[in-house]
């Protein structure tokens, strides 16, 4: 398995869900283009976790790879990254 450089990664977008202060972000990465999806905590100061496809699993990270994460959702929030707001105020299913 390679070791993704998670410094290096191109953020398309970013989706906060405002119920759970939780923040999904959407990447690229750089020379072969795979998407990278991150799921992070407490509105992008907790935990993280990244989507593995091939093994149909959300998988945390921790460490630097963590934090370069935070880092880069924080930069991406004021550096002219879309960010989407979903508040989840819509129809409800019983």
């Amino acid at each position: 398995m390679v070791k993704i450089n998670y410094a290096e990664l191109k953020f398309d977008h970013l989706v906060v869900f405002e119920p759970d202060n939780a923040v999904f972000a959407c990447a690229k990465e750089n020379g072969n283009g795979h998407t990278r999806l991150f799921i992070l905590f407490d509105g992008g100061t907790g935990r993280v976790y990244t989507r593995n496809g091939r093994a149909d699993s959300w998988e945390q990270l921790v460490g630097t790879d963590a934090d370069q994460i935070r880092n880069r959702v924080s930069e991406g929030k004021t550096n002219h990254i879309p960010v989407y707001k979903i508040n989840g105020n819509g129809p409800q299913n019983n």
